[in-house]
């Protein structure tokens, strides 16, 4: 008897590793690498972000100059209550809900 007598012939190994993935996982996005590219694209963006701010790749006055068209109120810049005014709200104070009434 050979070492070997559970396979039938001498030399001849069954192979259990398939299409040469680890741990029988299947080919494509697994969890673990959907949230590594999540991250990737993430930190993409951050260091995209702080590269703009950082090296003032942005001229901001020439963006605030085209808001200041919506300049409602006249104090030279866009902001909140430019905005209410914009959007048909009161300027300034407290939106109310309207309470429906039967």
């Amino acid at each position: 008897a050979s070492k070997n007598s559970k396979t039938g012939k001498a030399g001849q190994r069954k192979d259990t590793n398939q299409g040469g993935s680890k741990n029988g996982k299947k080919g494509g996005l697994s969890g673990s690498s959907f949230f590594t590219w999540f991250m990737v694209i993430a930190l993409l963006g951050v260091w995209t972000s702080v590269a703009v701010v950082w090296f003032d790749l942005v001229d901001y006055e020439q963006v605030l100059g085209k808001l200041g068209i919506y300049d409602a109120d006249g104090d030279g810049d866009f902001d909140v209550d430019d905005a209410k005014v914009l959007l048909g709200l009161e300027p300034g104070g407290v939106v109310e809900k309207k309470s429906k009434e039967k």
